[in-house]
């Protein structure tokens, strides 16, 4: 774990007008710097950074953050690599939580990471040295792959015999247990056992973003079984987040647009040889919400293939499940499916570059597949046809982001049940986010949808969403929080700084209004911990039962400029005090009207007086 108060420290060193102008072009204008906006095309200037908060914001496509989220969003990297950049940007080390462990545990992940590597070095030499080479190479060059694609992905050669990286790599105890520890070798100590993992089989590494081997697939030379063999999960490694040829696909194009998902490593090689060199490839799993977050984080366009048998059309209406929760305006899914008995491997040594791209091009959209899948289970020319098709859709389509994208979709299933978008919405409105609704379904048509749905809607505002019995927000933010309470809390997800805005007084009159529970916790401990990071106000409530709520209210567009967030904020506390003041009035009242009025001495009557007239 990174403490938070180094990340606050970086933030405090590092000028994020240098960090963005050494990728974005900037042109000085009053207070702030503009420019183009990287995450979005335009032709007017809407990006816009300003030095002295330390935050960017495009008026475009409302992208904001600080510098950290920018090296994330355009380098394209995860967390951890964003911060060690900038850390040793300023010439910081970043420290370790010592009391939990960590840095022994960062250790190991780093000897961990050193150990695949040399693993990875020892199967390159085998392909290239060994003996048993021929087998290798023979079995490659039959696959049609030269040696400078195998250089490329650092294929390697694993030789028969039980021990050959064991008797290498494991010259200490420490390097025993790290190949243990890593997957590369199996320990059973029932049997007094120890052997390698991989036998008799071609390398694949895999790499994260950075380059590093976290893991290793070997495809078997001949006809033993298993014919794929992956890497178990360690602490390095964790498949159903990582995809094979993801790190290649980022450096072989250094403006990567689109990236087409297939089932094999093969796959991924053999279009990257014949000019498709931005393929990836899960692991053995089928498509996770990881991978869908991992890859439109980088891409707006993702291309899905599969075999076009009845187990790829499954495979791929699995997909299209997982990727309905991220098709946020902007986004694009499609669906190649291959003819029987080829896959992207033989299809593309077979048909050339030329031809893929015009398979590529003919893939069918997201919306084509989803209504022609769901059309196979119904009779579409009944009413009652349309009605079950209506029935399947609708619970999928509202797990669709809040935006145009969602609206077209609902467009195109009116036009097909010849009922309004309004009706369609209307009729769905019961336990439309419910996992219980969704099981309903038709199973064969989907299958796996209770283990792929999420337990909360994927949209960008939940308030768009209907009410729903089954559904159970937190106490705080539904039956404790009020509306204004709710948008202040939004507010100071967007902008933690506001908080420093408030007074003592306005913070004690939290304590006695009406739904502001939270918002007074959330003030208190920005206040208290010094908190200038949205993310790390979000990380202080990660194991409270309102952070599903406040991650879906940070998620919600801020339409405001960001200079003009803090006069919202200003105004949003004044609604709260005015409404606080007429929560008292109404007491007051109350408390007043239930004495006769003859017992009320003239103070009381006055009092009486201006709440009825509403002053005071």
């Amino acid at each position: 774990m990174i403490p938070p108060d180094f990340i606050d420290e970086i933030l405090t060193r590092i000028d994020i007008v240098e960090i963005i102008e050494a990728r974005v072009a900037l042109k000085k204008t009053g207070q702030n710097h503009t420019g183009l906006c990287p995450f979005h095309t335009e032709k007017s200037p809407s990006f816009s950074v300003n030095a002295d908060k330390q935050f960017y914001y495009c008026f475009g496509c409302q992208a904001s953050g600080s510098a950290l989220k920018f090296i994330m969003e355009f380098d394209r990297i995860d967390f951890i690599p964003a911060v060690e950049l900038l850390a040793a940007r300023v010439g910081m080390e970043i420290p370790r939580d010592r009391n939990s462990g960590s840095d022994e545990k960062q250790q190991h992940r780093k000897s961990i990471y050193e150990i695949l590597g040399l693993s990875a070095k020892f199967y390159d030499e085998q392909l290239r040295h060994h003996s048993q080479r021929d087998i290798a190479v023979s079995y490659l060059k039959a696959r049609g792959l030269t040696g400078q694609i195998a250089k490329e992905f650092s294929i390697g050669f694993a030789p028969a015999g039980w021990d050959n990286l064991y008797s290498a790599l494991a010259k200490t105890n420490q390097e025993r247990t790290l190949l243990i520890d890593s997957g590369m070798v199996v320990e059973k100590p029932e049997e007094n056992k120890i052997y390698d993992r991989f036998r008799e089989r071609i390398m694949f590494p895999i790499r994260d973003l950075r380059g590093r081997v976290i893991a290793f697939g070997g495809r078997i030379i001949g006809d033993g079984k298993p014919k794929y063999l992956n890497s178990p999960e360690t602490s390095v490694f964790h498949k159903g987040r990582e995809l094979y040829g993801l790190y290649e696909a980022r450096k072989s194009n250094r403006k990567l647009d689109q990236l087409l998902v297939v089932e094999g490593y093969m796959d991924v090689v053999a279009l990257s040889q014949n000019g498709i060199n931005y393929a990836v490839a899960t692991l053995g799993t089928a498509t996770t919400e990881d991978h869908l977050d991992r890859m439109f984080r980088m891409v707006p366009k993702i291309i899905f293939c599969f075999d076009g048998d009845t187990a790829g059309k499954n495979a791929a209406w699995k997909a299209l499940i997982v990727a309905l929760m991220h098709m946020k305006d902007g986004r694009s899914a499609k669906f190649l499916f291959v003819p029987d008995g080829e896959d992207p491997d033989s299809l593309i040594r077979k048909e050339g570059q030329d031809k893929f791209n015009w398979r590529l091009d003919q893939s069918k959209s997201l919306a084509d597949f989803f209504y022609e899948k769901l059309q196979e289970e119904v009779d579409i020319a009944s009413i009652e046809g349309k009605a079950h098709l209506s029935q399947l859709a609708m619970p999928l389509l509202m797990t669709i982001p809040v935006g145009v994208f969602r609206e077209l979709m609902i467009n195109q299933l009116a036009s097909i049940t010849n009922l309004t978008s309004e009706k369609l919405q209307s009729l769905a409105g019961v336990n439309i986010r419910s996992k219980s609704s969704l099981k309903s379904i038709s199973k064969s048509a989907l299958e796996e949808i209770p283990s792929v749905i999420p337990d909360i809607p994927h949209g960008d505002d939940y308030a768009h969403y209907p009410s729903d019995s089954e559904y159970e927000y937190p106490d705080q933010l539904t039956e404790g929080s009020s509306e204004l309470a709710r948008k202040a809390i939004g507010l100071l997800l967007a902008q933690p700084e506001l908080a420093t805005q408030l007074d003592d007084k306005e913070i004690q009159s939290f304590e006695l209004g009406r739904g502001c529970a939270l918002l007074l916790d959330i003030v208190r401990t920005i206040l208290a911990e010094e908190i200038g990071s949205p993310v790390f106000l979000l990380v202080k409530y990660q194991n409270r039962p309102e952070f599903t709520e406040l991650k879906l209210l940070a998620e919600v567009e801020q339409l405001l400029g960001v200079s003009d967030i803090p006069a919202e904020f200003q105004g949003v506390i004044r609604a709260l005090q005015e409404d606080r003041n007429r929560q008292s009035r109404e007491e007051l009242k109350r408390v007043l009207l239930a004495k006769p009025l003859s017992s009320l001495n003239d103070e009381e009557k006055q009092q009486l007086r201006d709440v009825t007239l509403n002053k005071g």
